[in-house]
């Protein structure tokens, strides 16, 4: 094949390829690559997972890898470097690929007439809770290609588990092949017997600094220490953060802490010294514990794990790579930008010697204490200083805005409250000024009434002098009885005597009375001859008009006589005769009292008090106040 005319990159690419799939045909390598448009990633998956290339051309990276930047000033520092890509050799090769894709759709083909025959075992086991053994051996994908970071392969499920599952997966299988437990679980596991968790809930293989969405599934393993605190040849391995990279990369940029990525290959012979002497050694391990340093790994035949391989560019394993936060490179006179997580060192290869292989413990030690922990923790310090300052301020200026929300809310209340208030009084003078002008209304009404009825009763008392107040009996008249004399005293302390006979009625005594009410300017001559309103003359006729104001007889003459002493009333009676008034016989001094009308709206006629005198006729009489 012409590779003259391909560019540099696609040539690495290709390079790439063709160790990830142990040699093949160059050509179908190059047409696969073109397919995807010289993605190595997305090649790897349409060789292993037998995924086809999208019909649209795909972008060079996954949307999903983040930018790193690469700081290499401490790489060669440590072991002699190797040039190029190094992957060990697995099993089988693009060529066989090809040949097993025919059979494989034949021999699925040919099992379809079981599928009923094993869902109806399979349901029956289920049932009886017995365990399921796989009756599809011959799927697409029980022939797929041997590299296990894109297939299944033994002791793992036939379906992808999710990223925290498959860490948790290879830390348990971590611990079994080194005899180790993670070191915050080894201790909390002591005083308490269960898996530590971080503040957040989030699940670490110790529950030191990691932290991944949902509890851990892990548990203390029996043997991994002796339960009565003597260690003995107890072992630990780092804290490691369960969940996938995407999720380990943001926390360590959120925290602004440095993280360490451990990637192994189990197809290459160094990864079993690596795991026994590097991830067990305890200055090691204790010096990640004790700076806090976010620890995640995994084995690049899970998907997660090879992606991550890819997007920090390994070459061989095992591999170990620092990241942390760091400045950006910008000019001096432009503004401070944000600082990104690059990639501060890489360690790949075997671990022995161990005092001068590239990923053994001593070598890794020295390189933290000496080069990468001076260099980048006071950075780090200082990022999480400011953002501690920054979360201050941030809640300071929750808290001002709950207190100014809270001084709002009070205005808002106080104001309503004088609103309310305000309303109150409006409401309460509204009704005032309402039933001020109700009475005003009321009390012209019944002036207005009471003037009427004033007018009214002034044509009966000028008819009543006209009709029913008789004369006096002339000396000598015999018809009219016995000649009786009877004194007045009014309640503005007039007194009047008038003569009656005994045979007169008591209406002549009352109509007397009335007769001295009325005004001087209407004269006696012009009183009216017949009564008001055409009522029949006599008592029948004032019994008629009483009835018809629906006043009581003290109430329409508006005053009652008593006598002075002793105190005894003298009511009006229709067809009562004086002589029968046993009070009156053969004479007496009567007091008259005014009785209030009920429709006087002012009320301010009371009856008349009086006290006890002796007129000039010797008899008691009663003052008026």
């Amino acid at each position: 094949m012409d590779t003259d005319a391909l560019s540099q990159s696609q040539k690495d690419a290709l390079s790439q390829l063709q160790t990830l799939t142990n040699g093949g045909d160059v050509e179908v390598a190059k047409s696969v690559l073109e397919s995807v448009d010289w993605d190595v990633q997305r090649a790897a998956e349409v060789i292993f997972d037998n995924v086809l290339p999208a019909s649209s051309p795909a972008t060079t990276m996954d949307s999903n890898v983040e930018t790193f930047e690469l700081d290499d000033s401490e790489q060669g520092l440590f072991g002699e470097h190797r040039a190029g890509r190094e992957f060990r050799p697995v099993d089988g090769g693009f060529s066989s690929a090809l040949i097993i894709r025919p059979i494989r759709a034949i021999i699925t083909i040919l099992a379809i007439p079981l599928y009923p025959l094993f869902s109806l075992i399979r349901f029956i086991l289920r049932f009886l809770r017995i365990p399921l053994p796989n009756f599809a051996p011959f799927t697409l994908s029980s022939l797929t290609f041997p590299y296990r970071s894109l297939a299944t392969g033994p002791g793992r499920e036939s379906k992808a588990m999710d990223p925290r599952s498959v860490a948790e997966r290879w830390v348990r299988e971590l611990e079994e092949e080194t005899g180790a437990v993670c070191i915050g679980r080894g201790h909390r596991s002591r005083s308490t017997g269960v898996l530590a968790e971080n503040g957040n809930g989030h699940g670490v293989s110790s529950g030191a600094n990691a932290s991944a969405p949902g509890p851990s599934m892990l548990t203390a393993r029996p043997g991994a220490w002796d339960p009565d605190g003597h260690d003995g040849e107890v072992k630990f391995l780092p804290d490691f953060f369960l969940g996938s990279y995407e999720d380990f990369a943001r926390t360590c940029q959120r925290d602004a802490t440095i993280g360490c990525v451990i990637l192994v290959s189990e197809e290459h012979d160094d990864v079993a010294e690596f795991k026994r002497s590097t991830l067990t050694d305890p200055t090691f391990v204790q010096l990640i514990q004790d700076n806090g340093i976010l620890v995640w790994g995994g084995d690049i035949r899970d998907r997660d794990t090879w992606s991550a391989s890819q997007k920090l560019q390994a070459t061989t394993y095992p591999f170990v790579t620092f990241i942390a936060l760091q400045p950006r490179r910008a000019p001096a006179t432009a503004n401070a930008p944000a600082p990104m997580l690059t990639v501060l060192s890489r360690h790949q290869g075997p671990a022995i010697p161990s005092t001068s292989a590239p990923t053994a413990a001593q070598t890794l030690t020295t390189h933290l204490n000496e080069q990468l922990l001076p260099r980048v923790t006071a950075f780090l310090i200082r990022v999480r200083a400011q953002a501690s300052e920054r979360e201050r301020e941030r809640a300071l200026r929750a808290e001002q805005d709950r207190a100014f929300e809270q001084s709002r809310k009070r205005d808002k209340e106080r104001a309503e409250q004088r609103a309310r208030e305000e309303r109150l009084a409006q409401e309460v003078l509204r009704r005032a000024v309402e039933a001020e002008a109700r009475a005003i209304e009321e009390q012209r009404v019944k002036e207005t009434e009471a003037r009427a009825w004033q007018a009214h009763r002034m044509e009966w008392r000028r008819w009543v002098r006209r009709g029913l107040m008789m004369r006096e009996p002339r000396p000598g008249e015999t018809g009219r009885g016995k000649t009786m004399r009877v004194g007045v005293r009014m309640p503005d302390g007039k007194r009047s005597v008038r003569f009656f006979g005994e045979g007169d009625g008591i209406t002549a005594l009352y109509a007397y009375v009335d007769s001295l009410f009325i005004a001087p300017e209407f004269m006696q001559d012009a009183d009216p001859r017949e009564p008001p309103n055409g009522n029949a003359a006599g008592d029948e006729g004032l019994l008629a008009e009483m009835e018809k104001s629906g006043r009581t007889p003290e109430k329409w003459w508006g005053f009652k006589l008593v006598l002075a002493y002793p105190r005894k009333d003298i009511s009006w009676e229709a067809e009562k005769r004086l002589g029968d008034v046993e009070a009156l016989k053969g004479g007496g001094q009567v007091v008259v009292e005014l009785v209030p009308d009920s429709v006087d709206v002012k009320g301010k006629q009371k009856q008349t008090k009086v006290d006890v005198d002796v007129d000039s006729d010797g008899y008691h009489t009663e003052e008026s106040e």
